[in-house]
């Protein structure tokens, strides 16, 4: 009998998959993270806040997922995330600061690039985690460069 039961629920589930997309996706959508319930981006390095957006993402259906391991050996500027959501289509570029990280000229100049050309561009900081739900669960909005970010001057 448990065998059936097994087999069922299986069939349930690639059902499920086959109409609405992946299953986490879904589950992502029904238990989605609204709050910081234990204040983790409040106050959060530069890296552990990567690191939490980066569990957001993959619970939001973010499969393609991009960081240089070492930025020491690349190019200056280049943002320090790229996200890919493959079932919308979409690709996004990241820079993250603390609240108080300061942006470099060479971060800004490509950044400022990628946005002229059309990508989806965002620096996030702790303080923009909901921005970041927005951006990356259900709601889909469109991520952008903040109001105050100042282009890079050709």
């Amino acid at each position: 009998m448990s065998t059936v039961r097994a087999a069922n629920e299986q069939l349930y589930r690639k059902l499920l998959t086959e109409r609405y997309g992946s299953l986490a996706r879904l589950e992502a959508e029904r238990y989605p993270v609204t709050t910081d319930p234990a204040g983790v981006a409040a106050g959060a390095s530069e890296e552990q806040w990567r690191r939490q957006v980066r569990d957001i993402a993959t619970r939001y259906g973010w499969r393609l997922q991009y960081h240089t391991a070492d930025s020491r050996r690349s190019d200056p500027g280049w943002p320090d995330e790229v996200f890919g959501h493959v079932g919308q289509r979409r690709t996004l570029f990241v820079e993250f600061k603390t609240d108080t990280g300061r942006i470099r000229p060479a971060q800004r100049e490509w950044l400022s690039h990628l946005a002229d050309s059309g990508f989806e561009v965002a620096v996030w900081r702790p303080r923009d985690l909901p921005t970041v739900l927005e951006v990356l669960g259900p709601a889909r909005r469109r991520a952008t460069l903040p109001p105050n970010f100042r282009r890079a001057t050709p």
